[in-house]
């Protein structure tokens, strides 16, 4: 009686502790965390961003940030994710980092300056790794679309972490440079007008900026005699050619209203004259000539011809445009090209955007060579020049990135398709529990198996250990102002605690406690062991055993508690659970760490699963929950306990089974060693009893079975 309103009373205590917190969330201000850049940057971390600067110039307005200065030159900004985004990191508070970005928009620094994520503290190896993995991404600009130097699964341990810091980091550097960006923002491709650099012809070609189409001799002799002309009846001067090879005429064209080609393939003066002013709603084709044969003919100036060029057309798709002399203007001096021959010929053409041309789509320009036979009679074939401006003349729309949980899902598929299977493997054993349970044999193998592969990949592989941390984490979310994503970020904790929450509500907290969870696991394989090699076993008695199941419910208020009320000091409280050390980072941490877990997991060797019956505050949140599940899958007999047998209690592995026979569901870890107990007709005796009944009828010799009495001595089932 006195047992049960204890359990009453913790129950309530955590209510009252969780109305408590939700006062406590809904006055917590964020401005607390919010300081000035000044103060948390130092100078050192300054000067290894900017190693050349002299001078400072804090921004105005918001967000704040400061403006970097070489002299008179500013060279780049200095801001942080807390003043610019508030990026969320791991416990979705906000973290804080400090950036250091040049006038490109490519990082010059990164520094995490202080954080909340209990999986980097004590951690000086991942601290570290994390540095290293912000430091891959020096010189890599912002807005950058491609992968990232490093995957963020380079900090092993904390890849939600180094995923959301990479992200916070990213937008921030975005944000400033939307800031301190003059033009308009792009919603469409659009041609990019102003940026420059200078770039040979090799650079121009190679990027496509110019298309250099040479016609040969050979070509031009080709060329005619497939539409049926013969060469030499025309007024082609083939006896020039010292070979077939050699240039009859050669065609250049470039769309040069972009100032990154226009300004590196004509004079500096055109572009400034002709381009520059052109309105928007026009583009500029260089074109360019050189050989015995040239763009420009004469028809342009004859008034019969309206001006037309009639040696050139462009063709975009069904459009087709005709070039003439008002839209055409020489330029004074041809590109010079080293080791090339001349372009003697050099004009620009305006094309109005309303004739429906695109310069972002590809597009030919038709360079028709004509020739005259013997009889005057003249003949034209025709050479198309494909051009299709380079991305690098093109401002693209900014393209929201992957948030990082769609990342992490995308990057996840491999183990989460192992942890569909294991789950499916489960959920069979669970569903067809009863067909195990009379299978001895294939219980004792599997059972081992499963928790092997929970401890090894599950555990020490994927890291899917899943903790109060995360239990904190959802609880604390909606008062933080957390996202869908901030709850999706941890793709195997997300489908882990998903099918936990399914089955605790159906059958119990031991599908996770007993199956799933890899510390568990590794007790009770160490504890195998300890009764292989015949060490004594330790259980406090009944009424012991319940006070002792006590101190897991209040330290899982403790912990919850200190998240709202104190969670400067939640870390520490948290690792009341050895999993950081034990299945997180395999015994890596600090030797204090190691020593605590290791201490549990020897005591566990002489009381089973010591840690999880009586100090685990994730078992008691789940034993909580675990009194709400609707079936009862677990079997029992009139004769269990009250009827004199307690074959079941005593083979009960957590003593989760009363005197009585009622199993403690909020205890028991769905081992299922009781069931293969009651389907033995070996030594179940009831059912030995039937047995021997029948066995006799049959006129079988009866062989009495050995079963556990309460003193742990053996005797026969009949006795």
């Amino acid at each position: 009686m006195i047992f049960r309103k204890v359990r009453y009373c913790s129950a309530f205590l955590l209510a009252w502790v969780a109305i408590l917190v939700i006062v406590l969330a809904s006055s917590t201000a964020w401005a607390q965390d919010a300081r000035l850049l000044e103060g948390r940057a130092s100078p050192a971390l300054v000067q290894e961003f900017f190693s050349d600067a002299d001078r400072f110039e804090p921004s105005e307005g918001t967000p704040s940030y400061t403006r970097v200065f070489r002299g008179q030159e500013q060279i780049g900004y200095l801001f942080s994710t807390l003043d610019v985004v508030r990026a969320r990191g791991y416990s979705s508070r906000p973290f804080d980092a400090i950036i250091g970005m040049d006038m490109a928009g490519q990082l010059t620094g990164a520094r995490v300056i202080r954080h909340h994520d209990p999986y980097l503290r004590g951690f000086p190896d991942r601290v570290q790794r994390l540095g290293d993995f912000l430091d891959a991404h020096i010189e890599y600009p912002v807005d950058e679309a491609t992968p990232a130097p490093l995957p963020p699964d380079f900090v092993q341990g904390t890849t939600v972490s180094a995923r959301n810091m990479r992200a916070g980091i990213m937008d921030a550097g975005r944000v400033i440079m939307r800031i301190n960006d003059p033009r308009p923002l792009i919603t469409e491709p659009t041609l990019n007008r102003l940026d420059y650099g200078f770039l040979d012809w090799d650079q121009l070609l190679e990027m496509g900026a110019v298309s250099d189409e040479l016609i040969s001799f050979g070509d031009i002799r080709e060329a005619f005699s497939k539409a049926g002309v013969t060469p030499t009846d025309l007024d082609i001067p083939f006896e020039r050619a010292r070979s077939d090879s050699d240039r009859y005429t050669e065609l250049v064209v470039a769309l040069v209203t972009p100032a990154l080609i226009g300004r590196n393939v004509i004079r500096a003066s055109d572009f400034g004259e002709f381009v520059e002013p052109a309105p928007d709603d026009v583009v500029m084709l260089a074109v360019m000539s050189g050989g015995y044969y040239d763009f420009l003919g004469t028809q342009y100036r004859s008034a019969e011809s309206d001006h037309k060029f009639d040696r050139l057309q462009l063709v975009q798709g069904d459009l087709a445009i005709d070039f003439f002399e008002k839209d055409f203007q020489r330029v004074g001096q041809t590109v010079q090209r080293a080791g090339g021959p001349m372009l003697r010929n050099s004009g620009l053409f305006t094309i109005a955007l309303s004739s429906g041309f695109d310069p972002l789509a590809p597009f030919e320009i038709r360079y028709f060579v004509q020739a005259v036979d013997a009889a005057g009679v003249e003949h034209t074939v025709q050479f198309p020049v494909s051009y299709q401006l380079p991305e690098q003349a093109v401002l693209m729309p900014y393209v929201e990135p992957l948030p990082p949980w769609a990342e992490a899902w995308l990057e996840s598929g491999l183990e989460l398709g192992i942890l569909a299977a294991a789950l499916t493997v489960l959920t069979l054993i669970f569903v067809f529990q009863q067909q195990l349970a009379r299978n001895r044999q294939l219980h004792r193998w599997l059972r081992p198996a499963f928790l092997t592969f929970t401890l090894v990949w599950l555990g020490w592989i994927a890291g899917g250990q899943l903790s109060i941390v995360h239990i904190v984490n959802y609880v604390r979310g909606p008062f933080d102002g957390a996202d869908l994503g901030f709850y999706l970020a941890e793709p195997l904790i997300v489908v882990i605690s998903l099918y936990v929450l399914l089955s605790l509500f159906l059958i119990g907290r031991g599908v996770f406690c007993g199956w799933l969870c890899p510390f568990g696991a590794l007790q009770e394989l160490t504890s195998k062991i300890a009764r292989f090699v015949r060490l004594p076993v330790w259980n406090p008695s009944q009424q012991q055993q319940r006070w002792m199941w006590l101190p897991k419910y209040g330290l899982a208020a403790v912990i919850i508690g200190a998240a709202f009320v104190a969670p400067e000091a939640l870390a520490a409280v948290e690792e009341v659970e050895p999993f950081k050390t034990a299945i997180i980072s395999a015994f890596t941490r600090p030797w204090p760490y190691v020593t605590y877990a290791v201490v549990l997991l020897v005591i566990g060797l002489f009381t089973e699963r010591f840690f999880c019956r009586f100090l685990c505050p994730l078992g008691g949140v789940l034993a909580l929950g675990d009194r709400l599940h609707v079936f009862e899958f677990l079997k029992r007999r009139p004769e269990c306990g009250v009827g004199g047998c307690h074959l079941c209690e005593l083979s009960c592995p957590v003593k989760a089974i009363e005197r009585s026979g009622k199993i403690v569901m909020a205890e028991c870890f769905q081992c299922l060693d009781c069931q293969v107990e009651y389907h033995d007709d070996h030594r179940c005796p009831p059912l030995a009893k039937t047995r021997k009944q029948r066995e006799r009828a049959a006129g079988t010799s009866v062989q009495k079975p050995l079963v556990l009495s309460p003193n742990g001595a053996t005797a026969p089932a009949d006795a």
